[in-house]
């Protein structure tokens, strides 16, 4: 038995009308989105059937002048029961947030995970969304919170975790990771940004990830393009220490 996931960046209320059709479609049985505001979290939640958690890492004012300020961040959504969650700030906290003003020092950082069980199996499920950078480079803010995720993420002993990463592969901040976990990417894909929906046209960077343990065995991995400005990730996970059916 495995757990179909999904993992997408759907770039704020942008392309609402594609994700959630995509979504349905697909019928997984974990979600994880980033650049998601706290109100279209619990849209998406009710409009697919799930439950879950959400943690923000920003707050947007949609209105320069009286707000309200919405929450953005990540979330993460099931229709299995969710236990163990975890909320893990390595870049700022929940109870310090401020209203976005840049892309660096206003958007904190955090790792969410929590334990879901099917057909008896238990697969621990984190994502995140990772220090942004203006060329794809790594820099001094990176560099600091790279050591800090890679401390969070040392508290779980097995997990499987994705998200968009800032960081292309084959650069210094992927492969750091990639040094630690199975980078579940197929090679052949030389890029996750969608070249007609993201603004800045097609880009041959392979931003988003799955990372996992060697617990997991992650097959039929794909990339999905026509969703948001970042594709889709869709994937299979196994537990390798429970056997797997052929």
């Amino acid at each position: 038995m495995s757990l179909k996931l999904i993992s997408v960046n759907i770039e704020g209320q942008l392309h609402l009308d594609r994700v959630i059709p995509f979504l349905k479609s697909e019928n997984a049985d974990v979600v994880c989105l980033q650049e998601v505001y706290e109100p279209d979290f619990a849209m998406i939640a009710q409009s697919l059937g799930m439950k879950g958690m959400f943690a923000p890492m920003t707050l947007i004012q949609h209105d320069k002048k009286t707000g309200p300020n919405i929450p953005w961040g990540i979330g993460l959504l099931s229709r299995l029961p969710i236990t163990d969650v975890n909320e893990r700030y390595y870049y700022g906290s929940r109870g310090t947030l401020q209203v976005c003003v840049d892309n660096i020092k206003t958007i904190y950082k955090v790792l969410l995970a929590g334990v879901l069980e099917k057909d008896g199996v238990s697969y621990t499920v984190g994502t995140t969304h990772f220090t942004w950078t203006p060329d794809g480079q790594a820099d001094e803010h990176q560099r600091r919170d790279m050591p800090a995720l890679l401390a969070v993420l040392k508290k779980f002993p097995e997990i499987v975790f994705c998200g968009d990463f800032n960081a292309p592969r084959g650069r210094e901040m992927f492969t750091i990771l990639a040094s630690r976990y199975k980078d579940n990417i197929p090679p052949e894909y030389n890029t996750s940004i969608d070249p007609k929906l993201h603004r800045d046209g097609p880009l041959q960077l392979v931003v988003d990830g799955l990372f996992s343990t060697p617990q997991y065995l992650a097959s039929n991995v794909r990339l999905v393009t026509g969703v948001s400005d970042h594709c889709a990730i869709v994937a299979d996970i196994y537990r390798q220490d429970v056997g797997r059916k052929k």
